[in-house]
């Protein structure tokens, strides 16, 4: 083989090497590099229909069973687990993540108010490996940051049950909480032909839920002429506080003819303060959440009934958003759990656990 020049061989190398840094200097769609990160994220969001609201029972039936692979990492957010509702959404999520084959992790925080905590939790799950984030936010928009951050890497955000997202491209599964608070009002309106005084026991003033509850309460009480509503105070999803509290109204106000609370925890405090006036079974109570607790009282009847989620449902879809997500599909906004009431007439029906 005839030999070049070594000039013309220095030349021919430094072409090569210019090429070469071209080549690895160009970001093509859908790789690592930022534009290719813009494009992803763009993808992921248009794939999001903002403005749709569809149950979930129909979404299954037009999209198809979710699939998965040993590839696949899901990790969940979620609050604390000592307020057993949060468990059942844990045991949703987990379940189908195993029954789809995929790999999951659970982050969970101390205390309904650890706002902070859960911030920190959420970036350790975004720095793990994990293929899409489920979170159940305490507070509307605390983990924001995180989000926005996840869907720029084209990473698919769920959120469940609480503190619906604004965040383009965020996917929320669970109830409309508006109407969880006008369905207990339009109950006890009901079981009220002749009208009364109700009075309303809520939930963390930063939550989500709680806000939304309350307005749907309101708005379900002015509906109904015959009810006034004549007290309404927060007890931060305490038990306790929420006995004292309840106390107090009827102390304030003897004619108090129903309370609605915003969680059923807080319903227990409620019940307790009733008893003790001597009022158990003359004053409706109605919690919100449906956990097995409020399921006794309400067989007991200490309560008279419970506006019930389905938190392992909601768990499970969650699993399902992300995984139609990761597979390309488009999926709405609003993937609907709806919530429903559940009183003496058909508490039968749910023995154990939550649906």
């Amino acid at each position: 083989m005839n030999k070049l020049p070594k000039a013309a061989t220095q030349i021919a190398v430094a072409t090569a090497a210019v090429a070469l840094l071209a080549a690895c200097s160009a970001t093509p769609e859908g790789s690592s590099g930022q534009s290719g990160q813009s494009g992803q994220a763009a993808g992921l969001v248009s794939r999001v229909d903002a403005a749709a609201k569809t149950p979930i029972k129909d979404l299954t039936a037009s999209l198809g069973a979710p699939a998965g692979s040993a590839d696949t990492k899901l990790c969940y957010i979620t609050r604390t687990l000592s307020n057993e509702f949060w468990g059942f959404e844990r045991d949703g999520f987990e379940a189908e993540a195993k029954k789809l084959g995929v790999k999951y992790q659970t982050f969970d925080v101390t205390d309904e108010s650890s706002i902070t905590e859960q911030l920190d939790k959420a970036k350790s799950a975004a720095n793990q490996g994990c293929s899409a984030l489920l979170a159940s936010p305490i507070s509307a928009t605390g983990l924001d940051t995180v989000f926005t951050d996840a869907l720029a890497k084209n990473t698919p955000v769920v959120i469940l049950n609480d503190a619906k997202g604004t965040v383009p491209g965020t996917v929320y599964v669970g109830p409309d909480a508006q109407t969880i608070g006008q369905t207990a009002a339009d109950y006890i309106a009901a079981k009220l032909p002749e009208g009364g005084k109700v009075a309303m026991i809520e939930g963390d003033p930063g939550s989500s839920n709680a806000l939304n509850r309350g307005e749907g309460f309101k708005a379900g009480v002015a509906k109904h002429s015959n009810l006034q509503l004549v007290a309404s105070q927060t007890a931060k999803w305490d038990q306790t506080k929420a006995q004292e509290i309840a106390s107090a109204m009827l102390t304030a106000n003897p004619d108090i003819k129903a309370f609605y609370s915003q969680n059923d925890g807080m319903a227990l405090g409620v019940s307790a303060a009733i008893a003790a006036k001597n009022l158990t079974g003359k004053v409706l109570l109605i919690g919100t959440d449906g956990i097995p607790q409020a399921k006794k009282e309400i067989q007991a009847g200490t309560m008279t009934a419970t506006v019930s989620e389905q938190p392992t449902t909601e768990g499970a879809s969650g699993v399902d958003a992300a995984l139609w997500l990761l597979a390309g599909k488009k999926v709405p906004g609003w993937v609907d759990v709806p919530a429903f009431i559940i009183d003496s007439a058909n508490v039968g029906q749910y023995p154990t656990g939550m649906p």
